[in-house]
């Protein structure tokens, strides 16, 4: 099986998705290779590697710049990857973005192979961002390409249904982790890692959990907290060097330099420990893009693996899922007080927050763990079936 990527598979961060996809082949007895397409052509990592039993390809190759040169240029780059990933050999293809789908559709068509399309995010709506023209261009290749896959995977029932629609068939593929990834925490484990940032017993903790990406509503998170009880702190938990640092900023220059602790970036099972503290997780993001309303952040899966009760953005992918399992409240990400209020209604009623609780653990062990992931997975294709 070959996976094919537009980032790389393990670094900076993993791509959680396609290592346990990864996982789950190689449990059924399957070969994996992975072609990455690394746009940083300086980047330290080796062109051709063997990572825990993975054999890697990497293509360092800087995408060209501008509009049009970008317009020019796919084709040729689209079939200098197609033969990248016709090198592996492989039985089928499973190709992780629209980015790499034009290369994956040339490859598999070419050696008469399956090829299999996993839609993270909804790629033409991010791309319009950057210039409209271009994701309408993305949004009709795709249309056309995905007419020649086999099976697509998804992260949610909004861009399930535009899939459906093309008359292709859909398994939605939730990114959560697994059961037994999730830490259980004594109450004296918590209070020392509590203590370690300088919070007390009697706080309410409040948290940010996750990567720090450029929508997260943190201006309006810290503008929602400070009016409010000074027992109400702010807890940041993961993000890269350059992101914290720009968020410490943040804080101070609101004064609540004292109100708010940052981890900075920590191996998955710490953050989780640390993420598992809080009384009170936010998903709050700037609607800076119609993909946004459609899919879902892995931070909400942590939350709910962890029982932590929510606030997120009132965006139908979430609302839904929040609403279902009864954990949580909306909010609007733009108006610091809709979220001021948001964090008093559940920071005033202990009784709905543990309730709250149970309903989220029960609602990730039902449905969306890992374990149930992989379960809809393995009854997906015939890929990912045991011989």
């Amino acid at each position: 099986m070959c996976l094919v990527l537009h980032t790389d598979l393990f670094e900076p961060w993993p791509v959680l998705r396609a290592i346990r996809e990864v996982r789950t082949l190689r449990a059924l007895g399957r070969d994996v290779s992975v072609v990455s397409w690394i746009k940083d052509e300086a980047a330290p990592w080796p062109v051709d590697e063997v990572r825990d039993g993975i054999r890697i390809r990497r293509v360092k190759f800087a995408p060209p710049k501008g509009a049009m040169a970008r317009a020019l240029g796919y084709r040729l780059i689209s079939k200098m990857f197609a033969k990248e990933i016709m090198a592996q050999r492989a039985d089928a293809i499973l190709c992780h973005d629209l980015e790499m789908l034009w290369a994956s559709v040339i490859a598999g068509r070419s050696q008469g192979v399956p090829v299999l399309y996993h839609a993270h995010e909804d790629w033409p709506a991010m791309v319009s961002e950057r210039n409209p023209l271009e994701g309408r261009a993305f949004a009709r290749l795709e249309r056309r390409l995905v007419s020649r896959v086999d099976h697509v995977y998804t992260v949610g029932q909004e861009l399930a249904a535009k899939y459906r629609g093309w008359g292709k068939a859909v398994t939605v593929q939730y990114g959560s982790k697994s059961l037994a990834e999730m830490p259980r925490l004594s109450p004296a484990a918590r209070s020392e890692i509590r203590a370690a940032f300088g919070f007390q017993g009697t706080d309410f903790l409040v948290g940010v959990a996750g990567s720090l990406g450029r929508d997260e509503a943190l201006e309006a998170i810290l503008e929602a907290i400070a009016p409010m009880a000074p027992r109400v702190k702010l807890f940041v938990v993961g993000g890269l060097e350059a992101k914290v640092a720009a968020a410490k900023a943040l804080a101070t220059s609101k004064g609540l330099e004292n109100r708010v602790a940052f981890t900075g970036r920590l191996p998955t099972p710490e953050y989780l420990r640390h993420t598992a503290t809080l009384d009170l997780g936010l998903a709050l993001f700037h609607p800076t893009s119609p993909n946004l309303l459609n899919v879902v952040p892995l931070k909400l899966f942590d939350y709910m693996g962890l029982g932590i009760p929510v606030v997120v953005s009132d965006f139908p992918a979430m609302q839904k899922i929040v609403e279902a399992c009864d954990f949580g409240v909306t909010a609007n990400p733009v108006d610091p007080k809709s979220i001021r209020d948001a964090i008093a209604k559940l920071e005033r009623d202990p009784e709905r927050r543990r309730g709250m609780s149970e309903s989220a653990l029960g609602c990730f062990e039902r449905t969306y763990c890992w374990e149930r992931q992989e379960e809809a997975l393995l009854a997906s294709h015939p890929i990912f079936r045991r011989r």
